[in-house]
Parts: C-alpha cells; structure tokens; sequence
C-alpha cells in the first residue's frame, strides 16, 4: 500500500488544479447570469442563451486538446524534450486558426444559434448581440484550451488554474462595472457582460502567450522561429483530436435535445432542472480533474514505454475518483433536500430536484470510472471506441428518455433515471475497453 502513495500524490498534484480551474470557469457564467439577474426576464433568459453555441464549440477544442495531450505527453514521458516546442509552436498555429474560424462561424451564424437553442423571438436580438460581443473572448478561450492542454501533458496545471483566477477576477469586476455604470465605467446593460467577458479572457491569452515564450522548459514559444509549422505533428493531433471533437459535440447536440425534451415539460420542471444540474456539477468537476489528471500521466507513461504503469496509474486514478464521487453521491443520497436549499427554497422545486439528485447519487461511482477511463484511452490516444461508446449512451439516454417521460409519465425523475442508465451503459463498455489492453500498444 505504501508504494501507492506518490502516485496518488502525482494524480492528486495533477488534479486539483483542473478541479479548481473548472470551478472557476462555472463561477465565470454563474457571476454573469446573477448580474444580468437584476436586469429584467429577458436579459437574464439572454444570458443563458449563449451558452449551448459556447458549449458546442467548445467541444471541438476539448478534442483537439485530446490529440495535444496524446503527442506531448508521449513526447515528456519518452524524454524527448527537444521536440516538445515545436509540438507547442504547431499547438499554437493549429489552435488560433481553428478559433479565429469559429469565431467567424458564430459571428455569422449568431441569430440562428440563439433561435436553435430554444429562445423566444422577443430574447433572439438581445441574445445574438451578447453573444456576438462574446466572440473575441471565444476566439481567446479557445485558443488557451489547447494551449494548456499542452502544458497538462507536461505535467503543469497550475498554470492555468492561476491565469483562470485572473481572468474571473478581472471578468466580475468589470461585468459589474459595464453593466450598472460602477467604478467610473459606462453603464452598457447587459452589453457590458459581452464586452467584460471578451476583455478578460482576450487578457487572459496574453498573460499565457508571455508565460510560453519566456518559459525556458516543457511547453514554451520562442519569437525567432514562432512562424514555422511541423506538418506531421498536425497530422498525430488531428488523427486522435478529430474523433475526440467530434465525440464531445456530437454530445453537446444531444445533451441539447435532451434538455429541450424536460424543458417541454414546464416551467417548474425546468428550473427544478437547472438547479439539480448546478446541484451535480461539483461531481463532474472531480471527474474531469481526475480524467485530464489520468491523461496526462498514461501519456507519460506510454511514451517511456512503460504500458504497465500506465495500466497501474489509471487503475489508482480510477479507485480515487470512486471513492471520492461514491462519497458525493452518499451526500446526494442522504441529505438532497439541505444541499438543494443552498440554490432555491421553492417547495416544489425541492420536490423534484430532491427525486433527480437522489437518483444521481446512485449512480456516481459510474460516472467516476467513465471520467478515469475516458482520461486513460484519451491520454493513449484510443478516441474511436471512446466515440463508439459514447454514441452508445446517449442514444440509449435518449430513448429511455422518451419512454420515461411520454410514455410512463415519470418527468424529470424519469429523465434522471434515463441519464442514469447511460452511466452505467458507459462504464461496462469503457471498462471492457480498458480491459482489452490494446490501448497499449497504439501509435500517436
């Protein structure tokens, strides 16, 4: 047991930045939603309407950031420190063309997201402006996703999570500011979040552009050969990156539509939703710390040509996070109610999201083994049955979905049972994978 304690010390050290990182960012839109709160039933409806074309996009760069930890970390763990700047410089052309390009697609595409996201006619103007003023910020965010994907493979998460308390700092001073006119600022509306948001995150990319170009190891730029590309590093990302993006959107769509169906279910019903998801994410914020925390390392190992370790440190990673969420889901179990009150002292709301989150609770040890084993085949670079797998789940969340909820009448309990299911659908799946040891063995 002894010999198990600086691994779990390497896996905590890598963990708990992205954790807390992840807080950060969920605290980002929780600040702007809560001032654009005050601004009357469409501005605040606004907000929230930017967010599925955000998440959609994002999960493109979460992918590419797949294919980027695949070949750095092989890169750090076989000892080849030479060639992990160019991979960086080519992370760095690769990222920023890809973001100026979404960033285009949404500008364009800016009115039709807001209307494809479910919103009323009277919120689409409001809703297509805040999210065109976002897109500077977007460009900005989503380059430093696959630039900090870079320095996880090398085993760095601390920065991040220190230019991340920055960008959220400076974001809720100046959303404040812009929006009500404080601090000598022009009072803009909610114009001010859009403008707030793009600010920060545009500040937040120069401070990392500045650490990469003066780091003098792992993950760095340098000015004088900052315009050169490495075509076959592209190709090693894009080979991985590319299932794993499309992966994460195909799941963003349908998280979407499964939205969409218990939105239909009323008003009530939906914000009972919203507050049992807010309620949830503190699992899925400890499952994505110990996932990227698990890719990094198996990349690590894997390109040292030590699978076995790889193989003992996903297996350490995966026990740590079922212990951790299996505790969570324990808290979910026992006391629904008092956690649930922190967000809404509605009778009726805690009535459904009391049902929702007990049905999560028991189902959390999965979702943790999901995460781990995700993290492990991710940082191995074996993205096509990961994609297999997750298209699997979410057809059968879906379905069981619809039956639950048309068919038997359960409601929102209904559509956490369904989600539940995918859950453990997905961990036998992932982990019949990971058993097959072929992960091992693959190429980047």
């Amino acid at each position: 047991m002894a010999e198990r304690e600086p691994l779990r010390r390497e896996i905590l050290r890598l963990a708990w930045p992205v954790i807390g990182e992840q807080v950060l960012v969920m605290l980002s839109g929780m600040i702007n939603a809560a001032l654009a709160g005050h601004l009357g039933t469409v501005a605040t409806a606004a907000v929230g309407f930017t967010q599925p074309p955000q998440w959609f996009m994002s999960g493109l760069f979460m992918g590419l950031g797949v294919g980027v930890n695949a070949l750095v970390a092989r890169l750090q763990g076989g000892g080849d420190h030479e060639r992990i700047p160019p991979a960086t410089r080519t992370v760095f052309w690769l990222g920023l063309i890809l973001a100026l390009a979404t960033g285009a697609a949404v500008f364009a595409a800016a009115p039709w997201a807001i209307r494809a996201a479910g919103a009323r006619p009277e919120v689409v103007p409001l809703g297509a402006q805040l999210l065109r003023l976002m897109v500077p910020g977007m460009v900005a965010a989503y380059w430093m996703m696959t630039m900090t994907a870079a320095l996880r493979a090398t085993g760095d998460t601390r920065t991040s999570l220190v230019i991340n308390i920055g960008v959220n700092v400076l974001n809720a001073g100046l959303a404040y500011g812009l929006i009500y006119g404080a601090f000598g600022l022009p009072p803009l509306g909610i114009s001010g979040a859009g403008h707030a948001t793009s600010c920060a995150r545009i500040l937040g990319a120069a401070a990392l552009l500045v650490i990469l170009c003066r780091r003098k190891s792992g993950a760095r730029l340098n000015w004088q050969n900052l315009f050169r590309m490495d075509w076959d590093m592209v190709l090693r990302i894009f080979r991985v990156g590319s299932v794993a993006s499309a992966e994460r959107m195909l799941s963003t769509v349908i998280f979407i539509v499964y939205a969409a169906m218990i939105n239909g279910l009323g008003t009530v019903v939906a914000a009972a939703q919203n507050i049992t998801v807010a309620a949830e994410s503190v699992s899925w914020t400890l499952g994505l710390g110990f996932s990227m925390a698990t890719a990094a390392l198996t990349g690590q190992r894997l390109g040292a040509n030590r699978p076995d370790e790889a193989e003992v440190v996903s297996r350490e990673a995966a026990k740590m996070s079922m212990i951790l969420l299996g505790a969570v889901g324990l808290l979910f179990i026992a006391w629904p109610g008092p956690y649930l009150a922190i967000f809404t002292n509605d009778p009726s709301l805690l009535e459904l999201g009391t049902a929702a989150l007990r049905i999560a609770g028991f189902t959390e040890v999965f979702t943790a083994l999901v995460y781990t084993l995700n993290g492990a085949l991710s940082g191995a670079g074996d993205t096509r049955p990961l994609f297999v797998i997750s298209t699997v789940g979410i057809s059968v969340r879906l379905l069981l979905a619809t039956v639950f909820i048309k068919v038997f009448g359960w409601g929102l309990a209904g559509a956490w049972l369904a989600a539940g299911i995918d859950w453990v659908v997905k961990s036998g799946m992932i982990y019949s994978r990971f058993q097959t040891q072929a992960w091992k063995t693959l190429k980047v």
